[in-house]
């Protein structure tokens, strides 16, 4: 890596970090944090890869900014094998197109702010795309079983994993490397990636393979029904996370230059992950909603690819322009508080802000340490446990959707139950009543900034 690039990503580095030191977390950070406290073989929502990580950068201190460390180290080593692939499949300066380009996608910068399965998730959707390519076309088979080492991390961090396994299958196909496809260290690859993701599979077995059923409904749609404007949401939220510039031109380049990145090899490794990933989700945004995030693995290679593209035509001007809109919008997202002008409902960062505050001043009403604590929903649970003095555990015993906090309440007799705190921002009277012999509103907690007004009712429950 050149003295330019290893300073860029320092620099990006080391600001992220500060700035992620003075963020309250976010309610889903708070969740996979909760995954932490109780280990498991894997949960209802994603594989445990989170949990593990987040619970090895916690073992000695809990605070936000060693939660969110998880997000940084996964996100640099990620984005210094991308640009070490993109040297060794063209050069240095295709390289560095590739640094700048990536560093400054709206997507990486979020993804250095917050932790979520997608940090290990792109940083071993990178290392097996790395060690695949040294092991095909290089032939080093050492490399090969070392992808099926990464591949089965992967597949332990988010389940969207099996489409960078079936773009290699279709890239093998349709490649002079098809020969790979009869050789036995691929199958071993294959079944090496298998056995690290054993610990998902036995525990959708013992749960009735709750989780593979709820992440092919809620990505793919139960019912077949076309929605265009899905599809246009879609699109629009892959040009936003993307940068605009970055996202229309990559579209240009692989679709105008086609038989070139599907014939010439080193641009076809390139294009089948972007492709087949890209189309898959933006295929199922016809039918159910796509969250953004979904489809960022596939720009990793997208991204080479574009850099390639730009240093081939000398299309300077593009890289320069999409960096300065990225800087904006940047500037807009991470320091809303600047702009005046700004409308509440366009300020991500209102997502961070208050739960620190109304839980601490909650926990004044948690005198008896016997107390069992309780929430309306996942997101509340998660940051009440979190923020709570003490870190007490919370339970939710009438869950409003699907969550492991589904399974955890069976932890709970709630015959057995004399006294319980309940936070919420519903008005849960009548389901706590059921519950309880008498429920009394002891106080209502209120936040209020400029961007976001947040209500908790809490309750004292006794049997």
């Amino acid at each position: 890596m050149s003295n330019r690039a290893k300073i860029l990503l320092f620099i990006v580095t080391v600001f992220n970090m500060i700035y992620n030191a003075f963020l309250p977390l976010h309610p889903d950070e708070a969740y996979y944090w909760v995954w932490s406290k109780k280990l498991q073989l894997s949960y209802f929502d994603h594989p445990p890869m989170i949990a593990y990580l987040i619970k090895l950068f916690t073992l000695f201190n809990q605070s936000e900014f060693m939660i969110r460390l998880v997000a940084v180290v996964c996100m640099t080593i990620a984005i210094y094998f991308i640009y070490k692939l993109a040297k060794e499949l063209f050069n240095e300066r295709v390289a560095e197109i590739t640094l700048l380009l990536f560093l400054f996608l709206p997507i990486t910068q979020i993804g250095y702010g917050i932790v979520t399965p997608d940090s290990p998730f792109i940083l071993f959707w990178t290392l097996t795309v790395y060690l695949f390519y040294r092991g095909i076309f290089k032939r080093e088979n050492s490399f090969l079983y070392l992808a099926g080492v990464t591949a089965g991390l992967m597949l332990l961090s988010k389940y969207p994993g099996v489409l960078l396994l079936a773009s290699f299958f279709f890239f093998l196909l349709f490649s002079r490397y098809r020969d790979i496809l009869v050789k036995k260290e691929v199958y071993l690859a294959f079944l090496l990636s298998i056995i690290v993701f054993l610990p998902v599979i036995i525990w959708n077995a013992q749960h009735d393979w709750v989780s593979f059923k709820f992440q092919l409904s809620h990505g793919l749609g139960k019912e077949k029904v076309v929605d265009l404007h899905s599809l246009g949401d879609f699109l629009g939220a892959q040009a936003g996370i993307v940068n605009p510039i970055f996202f229309l031109s990559l579209l240009f380049f692989a679709i105008r230059n086609i038989r070139d990145n599907l014939t010439k090899e080193k641009l076809a490794f390139l294009f089948w992950p972007f492709a087949f990933t890209f189309l898959f989700f933006a295929y199922g945004s016809l039918f159910a909603k796509s969250e953004a995030n979904w489809t960022v693995p596939a720009y990793i290679t997208g991204i080479i690819l574009l850099a390639y593209w730009v240093d081939k035509l000398k299309n300077k001007w593009l890289y320069y322009l999409g960096i300065a809109l990225t800087i904006i919008l940047l500037m807009l997202v991470k320091f809303p508080e600047v702009f005046p002008f700004l409308p509440a409902q366009a300020v991500m960062k209102s997502q961070f802000y208050g739960y620190d505050v109304l839980f601490k001043e909650g926990s004044k009403y948690i005198k008896d340490k016997n107390a069992v604590i309780l929430s309306d929903r996942y997101q509340n649970a998660s940051e009440a446990w979190y923020y709570l003095e003490g870190k007490p555990p919370v339970y939710i015993l009438t869950p409003a959707r699907v969550s492991n906090y589904t399974y955890w309440k069976d932890e709970l007799n709630k015959e057995q139950i004399k006294e319980a705190v309940f936070f919420g921002e519903e008005d849960n009277l009548e389901e706590l009543k059921k519950i309880f012999e008498r429920v009394e509103l002891v106080d209502v907690l209120k936040y209020d900034n400029r961007f976001i007004h947040r209500e908790y009712k809490v309750y004292k429950c006794y049997n």
